[in-house]
């Protein structure tokens, strides 16, 4: 057979009543059964009942006068791999007088035969190395200890590293792995996407100069006055992304990579278009400096003020990370009393919600030492449905997809959209 190896743990052990012990591989000449077999840390064991036959007690003889003292498994079914054994089952033994390892030897009995001569004093063999040794097929000498006699082998390790075809270990899958991503506009969920049906976007303004005025009465001429009309124009603007699939992934994969995709795309969509909304709001607010004086608690306080008198509410409030962590760190006993009674703040996702719909949240676009203050009623924003096209790409074997949306966003009153630079972080 050439040279093979075999591992611990290779060989399928069945229970002991089914194994038999014969002469020289020979089923037809039965000399005894199994009465246990069990694997250990140093090899494998095993123990028989010689049957008290002439050739059951000629066999104790010859061992005894070590005329055939070797022994060798029987492996059914056995894989190998390179000259390695890595599976087979074990069938039976059988006594031999040139064992396939010379050191494969009857070692020990537990109690001797009447008609048998008082064995000679027992000298345990060196222990069997089952490296590079040619063997028989389906014969793998192994360590046991039988009735009447034993062998004791040393099995190469078959270790897990051994199974690079992963055919004994499987591989478990669980599926996709989580990862954090930007699913959530804070901003734009507050304001609102409005519907865009254009690509060209029109509102009007009224310049509001039509007042009433004091009236002396008397028939004295009556106060008069006019207003004007405008018309502003914006144009939207698009993302696009779009991809040629190979029709392999789809058809031997599955379609799911196409719903993937769109999943993809409209992930990084949402991402861009809340950092997008942000810079928009810093770029077209009324600037206001701030001193290292001012905290996020008296920034917040001043813009109350100056919304509230030009009729505007405060709705929306972004933090800088360094501002916003200046009130994570506000004791309640200094909470000014609109945040101590009804605000509360979300470590998990850097939010708070200061009531009576007013949404502050930490937004790291900003730079540091910035809010933002905002009336969302003064931004208009808009988004078209998702255009979601496919096509086969029939000379290439392929199916393009592709994904375009349109938004537009417009100030409507930079007055109502206050931006503080230089806010300190004392608190």
């Amino acid at each position: 057979m050439g040279e093979l190896i075999a591992s611990a743990g290779a060989i399928e052990i069945p229970e002991a009543e089914a194994l038999e012990l014969n002469e020289e591989h020979d089923y037809t000449r039965p000399i005894g059964r199994f009465t246990s077999v069990e694997e250990r840390e140093d090899g494998i064991y095993a123990s028989v009942n010689v049957v008290e036959t002439t050739a059951g007690n000629d066999a104790l003889k010859l061992a005894h006068e070590g005329l055939r003292t070797g022994i060798s498994v029987e492996i059914a079914d056995p894989n190998i791999v390179d000259g390695r054994l890595t599976a087979g089952r074990l069938t039976g033994a059988g006594l031999v007088v040139r064992p396939a390892f010379s050191n494969a030897r009857l070692v020990s009995k537990e109690t001797p035969l009447e008609n048998i001569t008082p064995e000679a004093p027992f000298v345990q063999p060196e222990a069997l190395n089952a490296g590079a040794t040619k063997l028989d097929l389906g014969a793998v000498t192994f360590e046991a200890a039988k009735t009447g006699a034993s062998v004791q082998a040393a099995l190469a390790d078959l270790v897990p590293a051994d199974d690079t075809g992963k055919v004994y270990i499987k591989d478990q899958e669980v599926g996709e792995l989580w990862e954090a991503r930007k699913v959530n506009r804070p901003i734009i969920e507050k304001i609102g996407a409005k519907p865009l049906n254009s690509l060209f976007v029109t509102g009007q303004k009224k310049n509001r100069t039509f007042a009433v005025a004091d009236w002396a009465g008397s028939k004295v001429e009556l106060p008069t006055g006019k207003f004007t009309t405008s018309r502003e124009n914006w144009q939207a603007k698009s993302k696009a992304v779009a991809v040629d699939v190979a029709v392999e992934l789809v058809e031997f994969g599955s379609a799911d990579v196409i719903s993937d995709l769109y999943e993809q795309a409209l992930d990084s969509y949402i991402e861009q278009t809340e950092s997008e909304m942000v810079a928009f709001l810093v770029a077209g607010g009324t600037q206001i400096p701030a001193t290292a004086e001012d905290d996020a608690i008296s920034v917040v306080n001043a813009a109350a003020d100056t919304l509230g008198a030009i009729g505007a509410n405060m709705s929306i409030v972004a933090c800088s990370p360094d501002v916003f962590a200046t009130l994570r760190k506000i004791k309640a006993v200094d909470a000014p009393w609109w945040l101590a009674k009804q605000g509360s703040i979300n470590l998990g996702n850097g939010s708070a919600d200061l009531g009576s719909g007013v949404v502050l949240t930490s937004d790291p676009e900003l730079a540091a030492g910035t809010v933002v203050v905002a009336d969302h009623r003064a931004i208009d924003y808009r988004e078209s449905k998702d255009f979601r096209y496919k096509a086969l790409d029939l000379p290439r074997g392929g199916v393009d997809v592709s994904l375009i949306k349109f938004n537009s966003e417009k100030i409507t009153d930079a007055g109502a959209i206050l931006v503080f630079s230089g806010v300190g972080v004392t608190v």
